[in-house]
């Protein structure tokens, strides 16, 4: 792999794009006017695909950049962008020769995909770096409320004994109603997440937010209705409160929150004698 870049007069050189999206599916794109194969990947041609000014730093500041484009490549289209399907992907931005494409690349930027939008045939994305982690708080907020992510770290509960994969029945404005989901389970998957494995809308996710009847409730971009006979991961829901996770789950001593702190309300009320 080469180690210094424009150190020549003439170079042959193209940036690359290796972009790994939620739903699974990996993307390579080259600003280059020809297809670029190196490490087993395909990275394809789309030369109007430019970042703008590439700032980098020995500074704790997050440096952030955008990049925009045409949609004019198959794998860029303007469905799939608001479905959400590329909002929080990884990206790895990098360097090759593409005379010698099997030297490999260099890469020099990690990071994801930010805020993602399209107006009329063009896209532009906010792409943020490994140091917009910084931005998020470092100490727990007290909360009377579990802060714990539901059977995820600090939760102490399995995921696999609250999920289950179900067939769409029937799918109205009312809701999606799964095959085999009754009232009792169709309520538990409130405030829950889904994902969908099969139909036009695989990949993609969504929360539960609510229940008519039996049918569920969603909140979440999709590109295409939901089918009779598409499939999804469901996924319980819990309110992060301590009744709950007393009651339903048996886990309170797992509860991440404070219940019983005194909130604001404390410092407004008048002394009674």
């Amino acid at each position: 792999m080469r180690t210094r870049w424009f150190d020549r007069e003439l170079d042959t050189i193209a940036m690359l794009w290796r972009v790994e999206r939620r739903d699974g599916i990996a993307l390579g794109f080259a600003a280059h006017d020809r297809d670029i194969v190196a490490g087993h990947v395909r990275y394809h041609a789309a030369p109007g695909m430019l970042p703008s000014a590439i700032e980098m730093d020995d500074g704790l500041d997050p440096l952030d950049m955008d990049i925009g484009g045409a949609l004019s490549h198959d794998l860029i289209r303007s469905d799939n962008l608001s479905a959400g399907r590329w909002d929080h992907a990884a990206v790895r931005i990098g360097l090759i020769d593409w005379e010698q494409p099997d030297e490999g690349a260099g890469w020099f930027w990690h990071g994801h995909l930010g805020a993602v939008s399209s107006e009329g045939s063009r896209f532009s994305a906010e792409l943020r770096g490994l140091k917009a982690g910084l931005d998020q708080p470092f100490a727990p907020v007290a909360s009377p409320s579990c802060r714990a992510e539901f059977c995820g770290p600090g939760c102490g509960l399995g995921r696999a004994a609250f999920e289950q994969v179900a067939m769409v029945e029937t799918a109205d404005d009312a809701g999606l109603v799964f095959a085999g989901v009754g009232p009792d389970a169709a309520a538990a998957l409130v405030l829950g997440r889904l994902r969908w494995i099969s139909g036009r809308n695989c990949g993609l996710d969504a929360q539960i937010i609510g229940l008519s009847g039996s049918g569920l409730q969603i909140d979440g971009r999709l590109g295409h209705a939901p089918q009779p006979g598409d499939r999804a991961l469901l996924i319980q829901g819990c309110d992060k409160s301590l009744a709950t996770c007393a009651a339903r789950f048996g886990n309170a001593i797992n509860f991440r929150g404070e219940p019983h702190l005194p909130g604001n309300d404390l410092l407004t009320r008048f002394a009674t004698f």
